[in-house]
């Protein structure tokens, strides 16, 4: 994963949505298969926190005094590089196979934030 570390992922907050952002490789947390409704297949969606965002913008009340809050996110295919694509999959499949925690770490203070909708 290192190799990927600091490159730029687009996500969007829906599969079939318009709205995305750009967020770095190292700060999606949890990365996971999910089916959202309508989808043809599961896809690979992550957490975010909404002040990791690069570029772009993510839809959400964003209230400064509780703020950073974490996002769900999707991560199609065809918006990133290949080899990035192959290793949040593998982890994914990593996430699927340990317990999940049910909190996200923010790598930025090291402090652990609670989940919203694990």
């Amino acid at each position: 994963m290192e190799a990927h570390h600091g490159m730029l992922i687009r996500v969007q907050s829906e599969w079939n949505g318009w709205r995305n952002a750009e967020v770095r490789f190292h700060d999606l947390q949890s990365v996971h298969w999910l089916q959202p409704d309508q989808a043809p297949h599961p896809l690979l969606h992550s957490y975010i926190f909404c002040t990791n965002l690069v570029t772009g913008s993510i839809p959400h009340n964003c209230d400064p005094a509780s703020a950073p809050h974490p996002l769900l996110v999707c991560i199609l295919k065809r918006h990133a590089m290949p080899s990035a694509y192959a290793e949040l999959a593998r982890s994914a499949v990593e996430q699927r196979a340990s317990p999940p925690t049910g909190r996200v770490s923010d790598q930025s203070s090291d402090m652990e934030r609670p989940l919203v909708n694990p």
